[in-house]
């Protein structure tokens, strides 16, 4: 049995729920280990897990102990993480306002440092609490990740960027926002375990219905349709297996 650490949101739970519920890879069982996206960059930091979910913020930083696998990415063609607030301000607006960033070793952190390198304060947190402190006034906007770019609007705020837009119109090329990697020593496991993320995903998209109430229990968001509009955006082509393109995408933000 091998552990992985996983975030909770829907474009994970549905690669990996065959696996985890025991539909494939009955041989070679795992042990799923779920966190916040920022938690996840952390434990890598710490090289805890043989198998992770990281940012590809942190897998710049890891990547002489992480070995990059060719499934499981999430990169957003033209999209990513989005800076909203209550009224619509502009980014010029933000050197003088509170910020809240889920996470500092985030992509959305190292995007939003480009882009507004001059900001009034960061307040660093975990994604699901951006919207609640936007509400409560505790900061005046924040860079929001995951399901909540479907219901940002719902809630009053305002779309002041869309990180990965900007990023597209610098590069031209997807936005790269996190990825699975695997400890280099266990260099040997990577057919192995890339073949039955192959095979997972493959009974995921056949049989979508036998993962529902799994994923459903893992994510924040319980809006049916919701969960399916995310999965529909961030499992596509590149989660299947990075293209070079994709490669190149986590180059250049790598070196954004």
């Amino acid at each position: 049995m091998i552990d992985v650490a996983l975030s909770p949101c829907p474009n994970d739970t549905f690669l990996f729920f065959p696996w985890i519920m025991g539909y494939v890879g009955d041989s070679f069982p795992l042990q799923a280990h779920f966190y916040d996206i920022e938690q996840l960059n952390h434990h890598a930091l710490a090289k805890r897990y043989l198998l992770t979910k990281l940012s590809i913020a942190t897998y710049y930083k890891m990547s002489h102990h992480y070995e990059l696998l060719p499934i499981g990415a999430a990169l957003g063609h033209n999209q990513g993480p989005k800076l909203v607030g209550p009224s619509p301000y502009t980014l010029s607006d933000l050197k003088t306002l509170r910020v809240a960033i889920p996470g500092k070793e985030t992509t959305a952190n190292l995007l939003l440092t480009r882009f507004v390198p001059e900001l009034g304060e960061r307040y660093f947190c975990l994604y699901h609490e951006v919207i609640e402190l936007i509400k409560k006034g505790r900061v005046d906007c924040g860079v929001i990740i995951h399901e909540t770019r479907f219901t940002f609007a719902n809630e009053g705020l305002y779309e002041i960027a869309d990180l990965g837009q900007l990023f597209y119109e610098q590069t031209a090329h997807p936005l790269p926002l996190g990825a699975l990697v695997l400890k280099r020593e266990s260099f040997f496991l990577k057919e192995k375990i890339s073949a039955l993320l192959k095979e997972s995903l493959a009974f995921a998209k056949k049989y979508p219905e036998k993962g529902k109430e799994f994923i459903l229990e893992k994510s924040q968001e319980k809006d049916q349709s919701i969960i399916e509009q995310h999965i529909a955006l961030y499992v596509n082509s590149e989660t299947e297996e990075l293209s070079k393109k994709g490669l190149r995408a986590i180059e250049l933000l790598c070196n954004f």
